[in-house]
């Protein structure tokens, strides 16, 4: 059995890592090609999705004649100096080794809050064993947050971003973590990967052991949807058990928003809404949409612009219902804004002028800068109208999904395609 096979999908990422564990075990078929391993991989990616289990298997696949030595900041600023050091010097020393850097941009940073010589320390030490079959593997959760000195060709000569599982993934993932787990009929891998979409794995196993909490304290023989859902609204999206002290005027405006958000991206894409709630989040938000992004979000002007709509929906919904400001939008709004930020100074989407090549954008004028926000504006201005024009197409449905938040607090994907069927029959 691999160590590999530890790591539930990500595919491709897992190939590339073999690729290096062969390399590893068989140099002598790679100096016949005049090749030779790579001298280090750094890992980066959201917390969660899996960095660390794939480094561990990584190491381990490797071989255990190679010695493994970690360095994680566990000690104060002086002593973690000191064994950074040593940690490279006892490698070299005890060659063939693997040294890893855990979530190293905790401190190997160029950030005004990380200690400097922490820095300067592991760059020496990645130096001081070229040449020694010394291989480094590195994790980080923000790569932006590590200098290119440190991301440069020869200190670390493979980058590889692990993103959350797409739906195909989640869905493997989700039975792997069920298979071990006993439910009711009405929890599916897909019902489950639903609810879940865009999160980790270590979110996921969470959400699962909580629903098993709560079907055990109410001396249930298994897992059911409704303690799935629970388990996502508390541990996922923060949100409150109940909504029992807001008032009945206070949760219609609150469903109404949520459907707006809900209906909008529903308009794009009938598949992209796995949950909708009312529950209040203890991070301020008044409620929960949650809205799948699709596998070439990224890669697509259109998907994330249908995204911004979908935020703005909310607010849109409010002032179509009621006439009247929504004044729980904001954070909506900075979603939104920091899209549309991205397409004029990322993606040129306003002409080259206000385009910038560096994604850490820094304003070079109070001119430059005017021109941004007036164009950054613009652009929101129109996607706000039509997020309106969006709604008011599909009013009847807003106003369904709206009432039935009021009667249930919370919605599913199979319970929103419900309401949308009886709609168009």
């Amino acid at each position: 059995m691999s160590a590999f096979d530890k790591v539930i999908g990500y595919e491709k990422e897992k190939e590339e890592l073999c690729q290096l564990c062969d390399m590893a075990k068989n140099p002598e078929k790679y100096a016949a090609l005049g090749v030779k391993l790579p001298r280090g991989i750094l890992l980066h990616g959201v917390p969660g999705v899996g960095k660390t289990l794939m480094a561990s298997a990584l190491i381990e696949e490797m071989g255990e004649d190679r010695n493994r030595y970690v360095l994680r900041k566990d000690k104060s600023n002086e002593e973690f100096v000191e064994s950074i050091s040593k940690t490279f010097q006892d490698a070299k020393a005890h060659a063939p080794s693997v040294i890893f850097l855990d979530d190293v941009d905790k401190f190997a940073s160029d950030s005004d809050s990380r200690n400097p010589e922490e820095l300067i320390a592991v760059q020496s030490g990645i130096d001081e064993v070229k040449g020694a079959d010394v291989f480094v593997v590195a994790t980080a959760n923000e790569i932006r947050e590590l200098p290119r000195s440190l991301r440069r060709a020869g200190r670390f000569d493979r980058i590889l971003e692990i993103c959350p599982p797409n739906r195909r993934e989640a869905v493997e993932i989700v039975r792997h973590y069920l298979s071990d787990k006993k439910v009711a009929a009405d929890v599916t891998a897909e019902s489950v990967a639903r609810l879940m979409d865009g999160n980790s794995c270590a979110a996921l196993e969470s959400v699962l052991n909580e629903a098993g909490i709560y079907a055990g304290y109410e001396n249930k023989p298994e897992i059911r949807r409704e303690h799935i859902v629970r388990a996502v609204l508390r541990d996922v999206f923060e949100a409150e058990e109940s909504v029992n002290e807001m008032s009945s005027a206070a949760k219609e405006e609150v469903a109404f928003h949520e459907a707006g958000h809900a209906v909008a991206a529903l308009a794009f894409d009938a598949e992209s809404v796995g949950l909708i709630s009312v529950r209040p989040s203890r991070s301020d938000a008044r409620g929960v949409t949650q809205i799948f992004k699709s596998e070439n979000y990224f890669g697509s002007y259109d998907r994330m612009r249908e995204r911004v709509i979908a935020l703005l929906a909310g607010k849109a919904a409010v002032e179509l219902k009621y006439g009247r400001l929504d004044v729980g939008a904001g954070s909506d709004i900075d979603r939104a804004s920091a899209i549309v930020q991205r397409f004029i100074t990322d993606y040129a989407a306003s002409g080259f002028a206000l385009f910038h090549p560096d994604n850490h954008f820094s304003l070079t004028s109070e001119l430059h800068d005017d021109k941004i926000v007036t164009e950054r504006s613009a652009m929101l201005t129109r996607c706000y109208e039509e997020a309106k024009e969006v709604l008011r197409k599909n009013w009847v449905f807003v106003e369904k999904v709206a009432a039935a938040l009021v009667e249930r607090d919370t919605l599913v994907f199979e319970e929103i395609a419900e309401l949308r069927q009886a709609i168009t029959a």
